[in-house]
C-alpha cells in the first residue's frame, strides 16, 4: 500500500469524492440535469488528480520545511503574527463601523454585518487558542 505523502491533497480528494457522490445521488433522484453531470465530471477528475498528487508528491509545506533555517522560520512566524494582528484590527473596525451605522440608520443590514464580523473574530480567537494549546503540547 502506498504511503500518503501530501495530506492536504488527500483531504481534498476525499472532499471531492464525497461531493461527487452527492452529485451522483442527485442525478439518480432528479434526473440527469446538465449542471449536475458537468459537476460530477469535474469532481471526479479533481478527486483523481488529488489522489494522484497525495500519493506521489510531497506538499509544498513539507518541502519548504526541509530547507528552512531558523531565520526563515522566524520571519514566517513574525509575518503570520502581523497578518493576524492586522486582520483582527480590520475585523474589529468593521464590526464597530457596522454597529455605528446601524445606530445611525437603523438598517438591519448593518447589524447583520456587525454580528458576522464579530462572529469571525470569536471564531479566530477560538482557533488561535486551540492552535496554541496544540503547539504547546506538541513542542
Amino acid at each position: 500500500m502506498n504511503q500518503i505523502k501530501n495530506k492536504r491533497a488527500f483531504a481534498t480528494g476525499v472532499i471531492a469524492t464525497i461531493a461527487a457522490l452527492i452529485c451522483l445521488g442527485i442525478i439518480m433522484t432528479q434526473g440527469a440535469q446538465p449542471r449536475f453531470v458537468i459537476s460530477l465530471i469535474i469532481l471526479i477528475a479533481w478527486s483523481m488528480v488529488s489522489y494522484f498528487t497525495a500519493f506521489t508528491k510531497k506538499g509544498v509545506a513539507e518541502q519548504a520545511s526541509e530547507y528552512a533555517d531558523e531565520r526563515d522560520r522566524y520571519i514566517a512566524q513574525r509575518s503570520s503574527h502581523t497578518t493576524l494582528l492586522i486582520s483582527n484590527y480590520l475585523l474589529f473596525g468593521g464590526c464597530f463601523l457596522g454597529l455605528l451605522l446601524y445606530g445611525i440608520f437603523k438598517n438591519t443590514l448593518f447589524l447583520t454585518v456587525a454580528v458576522t464580523l464579530c462572529s469571525v473574530l470569536v471564531v479566530m480567537l477560538i482557533v488561535l487558542i486551540c492552535a496554541n494549546i496544540w503547539f504547546e503540547k506538541r513542542s
